[in-house]
């Protein structure tokens, strides 16, 4: 979790639905000032995935779109800390004893891993560290992503002429973004639920004290409601998004007639599916470090912009549930942007307050 700043001041964002270019003003704990922030439609060429080595089908829309971005930005060749889908990465929360060499450690990880790899252990690039203690135990989170993917991405990115240094994941930096909440006095011996919801995939994690506790990806997102909304009116992709933006499918208010209201039922089994995800990542944690309650939930991402969803949750959780841009402000040229732009930057603009 972050202390300070980053002393990077170029972000970019490699979504499965829009490219991000971020250059910084100034970070600190709940304020975010932005220089420019720029972004583009990711090309279907783009591909993140766990499960094939080398996803991206034709490199060249990437690099193209990729080069568009930093014409427009100006940026000369800099130092730039490179975001990627969370599931392009496979993430194992892990609870170890606290004595454990190096050696031990990584034979753990890779006993962990190994059984979900698609590839052999050798293809990938796996990382760890030790993120805080239980009781008597030590917590550690080991990350592994497919070592020619990595390669591929940076390369492009490379060639499109910005040199990433760094790579990170989503819901990693979304929750460097909250920390000071998180940590909070007024949040201390709460179980706090942090969902990222993406495109293609949404994150969950679970915080007690800002100490990350449990963390999972799963395979749904706001893509899925997208293709369902496409399928069922018969229309192209493009106007089902639409549909989104401008019809209401969740009720501003909790109401038996949620259930019957009809753009809802378009919806209702993705989002039943959501639910499902979200409940069991939650019911693991609660499960494994013996607690009984979530006390409160942020969702953040693209997802969290269809409007009112977080009051539908909050029903099918039953707790409290808040959109991650009621916990910073954000600017960009000197001028606020509104809560949808928040909840979107919120992974990007949290790369900013990383270690």
């Amino acid at each position: 979790m972050a202390r300070h700043s980053s002393t990077i001041k170029t972000v970019l964002e490699l979504g499965t639905y829009e490219l991000r270019l971020l250059t910084l003003e100034s970070a600190r704990a709940g304020e975010v000032r932005l220089k420019k922030c720029l972004s583009t439609t990711t090309p279907k060429d783009f591909v993140a995935s766990t499960y094939i080595e080398n996803p991206i089908i034709d490199p060249q829309p990437l690099q193209t779109a990729l080069q568009s971005l930093i014409r427009e930005s100006k940026l000369p060749y800099e130092n730039t800390l490179m975001l990627m889908p969370d599931h392009s990465a496979l993430i194992n929360l892990m609870v170890t004893p606290p004595r454990y060499s190096r050696k031990e450690m990584d034979e753990a990880i890779k006993e962990d891993f190994v059984p979900i790899m698609p590839m052999p252990y050798e293809n990938w690039h796996v990382v760890q560290q030790s993120i805080g203690s239980w009781e008597e135990d030590e917590i550690v989170l080991a990350i592994a992503l497919v070592r020619n993917n990595l390669l591929e991405a940076g390369g492009i990115v490379q060639n499109a002429g910005l040199n990433p240094v760094v790579v990170d994941l989503n819901i990693l930096n979304t929750a460097n973004l909250i920390e000071h909440y998180l940590a909070s006095n007024e949040n201390k011996g709460k179980n706090i639920t942090l969902i990222h919801l993406g495109h293609e995939s949404t994150s969950i994690g679970v915080f007690k004290d800002g100490q990350l506790r449990a963390l999972q990806n799963r395979p749904i997102g706001a893509y899925d409601f997208t293709k369902q909304i496409s399928k069922h009116f018969h229309v192209p992709e493009p106007d089902a998004d639409q549909f989104k933006r401008n019809e209401i499918c969740f009720l501003p208010e909790p109401s038996p007639e949620q259930d019957v209201q009809y753009n809802f039922t378009v919806i209702k089994n993705v989002f039943a599916m959501l639910c499902r995800e979200v409940f069991g990542a939650i019911e693991s944690y609660l499960t494994k470090f013996r607690e009984f309650t979530i006390h409160e939930v942020i969702i953040s991402g693209g997802g969290a912009n269809y409007e009112n969803i977080h009051v539908a949750l909050a029903s099918n959780l039953n707790t409290k549930v808040r959109r991650i841009c009621e916990l910073y402000q954000l600017q960009v040229n000197g001028s606020p942007v509104d809560d949808a732009e928040k909840n979107s930057l919120a992974a990007a603009c949290g790369a900013y307050l990383r270690d």
